[in-house]
């Protein structure tokens, strides 16, 4: 039996904040700003009023680049063979019409001003059309180095030309701006704590603050956390399940969807069964999914998911034994289903069912494994060990949303007791360097100060990595 609950969660009205006010804005006399992380996947703007500092809304969605390549290796291949100033206009159009369309409403196009971006080192030299030859291997090299100011024109803006681009700084090739807007918003770099963050997203970047040491790296976590690369993926939005749980006794599924659509007049967890199309499984359901899967036995720490004749042979309640099923790429394992659907139409009308591939299990298994690995290093590199740090900050929109212990029992992050969830950390630096001349200072200073780790150059990653490619605590 599967039930379904309402969770009306919205991630779309997410905002980036400079300050604890971030009441909403309806109209303002003066200009306006945008501020910007472009991500692999997923790009998050928000707009506000610059002479009140209010918020005044946001737009998040798919970077339309992911058509060339879901990860920056594909893009830096395709910039380099020739599509460099394809994905340049990509992302100039695609910026451009969330400007206007946050714009809309709000105030006239030529009142935005100004605007902050922030992102990894592919997509800020993506967005200012930089050459990204020398990023393609070992060793790795930027075309530029610091921050950027140009004004729309200067950079291929044809709507809003006249508007002040502010692009902020990276550390190095694959640690980016995004990495320095983490650091200044979430301050890692006092001198009396030892501080560790963690910023989920297609490419993971790790921070270290050794007491005023700073140690960063980014590792290829690759997008499954954003919907992408695993079969029933799909972005945290209306029809997405966000939440999963299991009875080991009863056989029973409980999923949290998102609803935001207003047809059910749903309350929170309230049943919903057959008045909601399910989507896909988003990011915090899928962490709950390996979770649950290895709660019941049907998945192995070692990433296996046993078939449905092993679940019988274990003890394994029936019902649960039941979804397990078996195609040319191996085991699935189904969590609604069409025996599911009490309503033959919706039934006849779904497009897929809602289930797990051993595919999708491996792609969860290298994106925690490459975090783990990487945040080893650097706690090596530094000198001390988990024991030592005094705070873990889990940055991203994903990893705002996601249960912790069960994200802790799959090793996604380090079980440590002291686990602050920040939201998009990365975003916010950039709203802050909207407004803030001294906070650009500071990421100018801490871009040229922290300590890159190259982990291409390390050897130790790869038995790091294997070893921790097991779904269990660190």
């Amino acid at each position: 039996m599967v039930i379904i609950r309402s969770n009306p969660y919205n991630p779309e009205k997410e905002a980036l904040v400079t300050n604890k006010d971030n009441t909403t804005c309806k109209k303002y006399t003066g200009g306006y700003g945008i501020a910007i992380d472009i991500g692999t996947t997923t790009i998050a703007a928000s707009l506000f009023s610059l002479d009140s500092r209010k918020y005044c809304g946001n737009i998040t969605e798919t970077n339309i680049q992911t058509k060339y390549g879901a990860d920056v290796m594909m893009r830096i291949m395709n910039a380099n063979m020739g599509k460099a100033s394809l994905l340049h206009n990509i992302i100039i159009t695609q910026t451009e019409d969330i400007i206007e369309r946050l714009s809309n409403g709000i105030c006239a196009m030529d009142k935005v001003a100004q605007m902050a971006v922030t992102g990894n080192t592919t997509m800020c030299h993506l967005f200012l059309d930089k050459d990204l030859s020398g990023m393609a291997g070992t060793p790795f090299k930027p075309a530029y180095t610091g921050s950027a100011s140009l004004k729309g024109s200067e950079n291929g803006f044809k709507k809003f030309p006249d508007i002040d681009i502010y692009v902020m700084p990276g550390i190095e090739a694959h640690t980016g701006a995004d990495a320095v807007s983490v650091i200044c918003s979430q301050k890692l770099y006092q001198t009396d704590k030892v501080q560790l963050a963690v910023d989920i997203g297609t490419n993971a970047e790790i921070i270290l603050n050794n007491k005023g040491n700073l140690f960063a790296c980014s590792a290829a976590a690759g997008p499954a956390f954003e919907g992408k690369g695993v079969q029933c993926g799909t972005r945290a939005g209306n029809g997405a399940i966000n939440g999963i749980k299991i009875n080991r006794l009863a056989g029973n599924i409980v999923l949290d969807v998102i609803d935001t659509s207003n047809n059910t007049n749903s309350s929170p967890g309230q049943n919903i069964q057959d008045m909601l199309i399910l989507k896909g499984i988003c990011g915090s359901g899928l962490v709950d999914a390996i979770a649950e899967l290895l709660k019941t036995g049907v998945l192995k720490t070692d990433g296996y998911l046993i078939s449905k004749e092993e679940a019988l042979q274990n003890g394994i309640n029936p019902s649960i034994a039941e979804r397990i099923h078996k195609n040319n790429e191996g085991n699935y394992f189904v969590f609604y289903g069409k025996n599911d659907f009490n309503n033959k139409q919706l039934c006849d009308n779904r497009q897929h069912d809602i289930l797990i591939t051993q595919k999708d299990i491996r792609n969860i298994q290298l994106a925690k494994a490459a975090i783990q690995a990487a945040t080893e290093i650097l706690l090596k590199t530094a000198g001390i060990t988990l024991n030592d740090i005094d705070e873990v900050k889990i940055a991203g929109v994903f990893g705002k949303f996601i249960h912790p212990k069960q994200a802790v029992l799959i090793g996604l992050y380090p079980d440590t007791g002291n686990i602050e969830f920040t939201g998009n950390s990365a975003g916010n630096g950039a709203a802050q360097a909207l407004f803030d001349q001294s906070f650009r200072d500071l990421a100018l200073k801490y871009s040229r100060e922290t300590t890159h780790i190259e982990l291409a150059n390390e050897k130790s990653f790869q038995d790091k990595f294997l070893n921790a490619m097991d779904l269990k605590k660190w």
